[in-house]
């Protein structure tokens, strides 16, 4: 990977001071960007040292979500928690920033489904879900793929492939996305175990979304973050399914 062109810094880092290596990472939008930076940087050790340093990182590492909430019926936000109104109701909830880059993962937790259908998926970035769709609705059934609660994966037909393993309120489940890989991938977790159905040729710009449908029910975004390398290791019985087709 050469992205430090970008910056136009490669060959002259050693003649900048530390403030402005800094203002550079900054700059840096994703981890693998700044770890080549700080390779090729000889004065890294200072800026180890330096109390911008942590927070930069942390910046870069860290996503702050932004939810799409079409019509406040469908309920509300509370910094990184969305609660459901309180009515039943199917309320599928997109997030904002539209992924195009890098190995980016999100982890969720469900709270007060009480054994109603939940889900969280990634859907195509034109994609977008009206007041009471649920995520495969219409024409979203080809633009989203999903993971229910009762572990099933669902794209395109009503017929949902099994084999993931179910999933409750108070779990941690968190799906990755690889936009690096080709082709690009989508890999889904249950308490950081990874689950043998996952998804590749996946769009080249993708949203998370979390679906919930009972009363007062909610869901915690725990990390969303970039990261230098995928948490994928691939496990035994591992099936693909393919983007944009029907699973045989």
């Amino acid at each position: 990977m050469d992205r430090l062109s970008d910056y136009n810094v490669v060959g002259s880092l050693l003649g900048l001071g530390e403030f402005i290596l800094l203002e550079i990472l900054c700059e840096m939008e994703i981890p693998q960007d700044a770890q080549q930076f700080l390779v090729l940087c000889r004065k890294t050790f200072k800026l180890l040292i330096h109390p911008r340093f942590m927070r930069i990182i942390q910046s870069i590492i860290e996503i702050q979500p932004i939810f799409i909430i079409k019509e406040f019926r469908l309920g509300r936000s509370d910094q990184n928690i969305f609660i459901h109104s309180d009515e039943i109701d199917n309320c599928t909830i997109a997030m904002n920033p539209v992924i195009i880059e890098g190995i980016v993962k999100i982890q969720i937790m469900f709270d007060n489904n009480e054994g109603w259908g939940s889900c969280i998926g990634i859907a195509d970035a034109s994609c977008s879900f009206a007041a009471g769709d649920g995520p495969g609705d219409y024409e979203n059934r080809f633009k989203t793929v999903g993971y229910y609660s009762h572990g099933c994966f669902d794209h395109i037909i009503t017929s949902e492939t099994k084999g993931n393993q179910k999933y409750e309120d108070g779990q941690r489940i968190a799906v990755e996305v690889d936009m690096t890989t080709v082709p690009r991938k989508a890999t889904f977790f249950v308490d950081d175990i990874e689950q043998p159905n996952f998804v590749i040729g996946i769009p080249e710009a993708v949203r998370f979304w979390v679906y919930t449908y009972n009363k007062s029910s909610s869901f915690s975004i725990i990390r969303f973050e970039r990261l230098i390398k995928s948490t994928s290791q691939g496990v035994y019985g591992s099936k693909e399914l393919q983007w944009g087709k029907e699973r045989e």
